[in-house]
């Protein structure tokens, strides 16, 4: 089941823009005597059955036509646009390192084309993509969450910036309950400084996380099973004072309870 969010802004739209321009720009060349004019028009008719293909799904074909588009008509609209549409094809393979590899090529080609914010957009998504197969290695969380954070810090005014902040916070959960599953796991073999450890990393680096109250709670007796006494009532404090009713409040006040009774 993909993991990328239904309100993810439409991909393609790029792809209904530029085309339009490429046409365009054949048009120009059609209107009087240009060198480039058979150069344009040989690279429409080839770009033309890979759109098609990618139109209809059939990313193979489509990758295929475009490669050959690019070997054979290596700059222009059309082989810059083919570079992107490879990218996007290869990502609706779900072939998460392919995509990536294609978006930054076009990225280092052409970096201050006018829908190179479409290109990282797409390389993030793709990185995005990889998280749900890589369940023990963080590096794919990481990578598209710098990506997104490029994308809404450098472009904070296109028309990805949204869902590149939407994915962002969503990587943050992502990483927040995976390092509260460390902590856990750390916390119930007695390995008490590591479980402290961890949880402070979710405090500090993912606050907006929903693994941010159970951190604390973990910290809290953590804390206590070290015999740091007053860092554990501190925690416990800030866990009150954020979140008074949350149950990891409620089962922290009933231990220590239960504690200062026995």
């Amino acid at each position: 089941m993909s993991r990328i969010p239904s309100n993810t802004v439409d991909i393609r739209l790029i792809r209904c823009a530029l085309p339009a321009v490429l046409v365009l720009a054949a048009s120009a060349c059609a209107s009087g005597p240009h060198p480039h004019h058979h150069h344009a028009e040989s690279a429409q008719a080839m770009f033309r059955p890979g759109k098609a293909a990618l139109d209809s799904g059939d990313y193979d074909r489509a990758i295929r036509d475009f490669q050959n588009l690019q070997a054979e008509y290596p700059y222009g609209p059309y082989a810059e646009q083919a570079q992107l549409d490879t990218a996007y094809a290869y990502y609706k393979q779900g072939d998460s390192k392919a995509a990536v590899a294609a978006a930054d090529a076009f990225i280092k080609a052409h970096p201050v084309n006018p829908h190179v914010d479409y290109a990282w957009y797409l390389k993030g998504l793709a990185q995005y993509q990889a998280i749900e197969g890589a369940e023990f290695d963080p590096r794919p969380d990481y990578q598209a969450l710098q990506t997104f954070r490029y994308v809404a810090k450098t472009y904070p005014k296109s028309a990805y910036a949204l869902s590149a902040r939407l994915h962002i916070a969503k990587i943050i959960d992502i990483l927040g309950e995976r390092n509260l599953r460390i902590c856990k796991f750390y916390y119930v073999r007695h390995a008490f400084v590591a479980a402290a450890n961890r949880c402070v990393r979710v405090i500090r680096d993912y606050q907006l996380s929903p693994a941010r109250n159970m951190a604390l709670y973990y910290l809290a007796r953590s804390y206590r099973r070290l015999d740091l006494l007053g860092l554990a009532r501190t925690t416990a404090i800030i866990l009150h004072h954020n979140a008074p009713t949350a149950p990891e409040t409620k089962k922290l006040r009933a231990l220590w309870q239960q504690t200062a009774r026995g």
